[in-house]
């Protein structure tokens, strides 16, 4: 009897004890071994041996079939993705406390001096507008650079005055813009204007940001340790029925080589 049921229980251990062997040495050691100064065969394990080609070919298969400049772009493109609220502007600036009563003191943080990207883009726009309204002559005795300060100064001078806050809260109530929904209004403006911004935001990544780099580098920073337990956890169950099938198999092939 023990000679019909130990074949069978051998071949099962031995096929489940290799695939474990086998997949333990996909990560294990985790550094080269020595023995007299010689490095022992198969150390380190697979994975942290080709550690940075795959860290390469990984990267090189993400950027290319997962994270191409078409797919971000069809992401941003998808406005439901985007957390804006649906809500007015009036009830957004509610929110934050500022009702009709205090609009006063929002409107006074107009009269702060601009961000110099935005100063700089203003000037431009000014100076494009004197280009195309004034001729050739007239441009030999103006100076630009007065004119966008002179606009600049009376535009601030404008904004402290109390009077003329009132002014644009009375405006502002009566143009209807507080009523308008900030998440319509910003998936409609973006289906019409959104296909440009995505072939330039696309062609920007594209040109300029190297994806493919940032996940090599990213992949290949992982220690042998953080890269298993990463995979475990992604990976663990199918491992462990590979294992479980190891043995199954030899059990099975135990079985066979009995009857035959």
């Amino acid at each position: 009897m023990i000679n019909f049921i130990l074949p069978p229980i051998i071949c099962g251990i031995i096929g489940l004890s290799t695939n474990w062997l086998a997949i333990k040495m996909l990560f294990r050691p985790h550094s080269p071994k020595y023995i007299f100064g010689r490095q022992v065969p198969l150390t380190p394990g697979l994975i942290p041996k080709e550690r940075a080609r795959l860290a390469t070919k990984m990267a090189e298969a993400i950027s290319t079939r997962l994270l191409t400049p078409e797919v971000l772009a069809a992401e941003l493109a998808n406005t439901e993705m985007w957390p804006l609220p649906d809500i007015s502007v009036g009830q957004a600036l509610a929110n934050f406390g500022v009702g009709l009563d205090s609009m006063s003191n929002f409107i006074k943080l107009l009269d702060r001096p601009l961000p110099p990207a935005l100063d700089a883009k203003l000037q431009e726009l000014t100076f494009a507008i004197i280009d195309e309204s004034v001729g050739s002559l007239a441009k030999m005795f103006i100076s630009k650079e007065k004119i966008y300060a002179g606009i600049k100064q009376n535009v601030y001078e404008y904004l402290q005055n109390p009077e003329n806050h009132e002014l644009l809260q009375t405006q502002l109530q009566n143009s209807g813009i507080l009523d308008v929904n900030i998440h319509e209004t910003f998936s409609r403006v973006w289906q019409e204007k959104g296909g440009r911004i995505l072939e330039i935001a696309a062609s920007y990544i594209a040109k300029n940001i190297p994806v493919a780099a940032m996940i090599e580098n990213k992949l290949a920073g992982f220690d042998a340790q953080e890269a298993e337990e990463t995979i475990l956890k992604v990976a663990g169950r199918e491992m462990r029925l590979i294992i479980w099938l190891g043995g199954i198999l030899g059990f099975i092939m135990g079985s066979i080589m009995i009857i035959i």
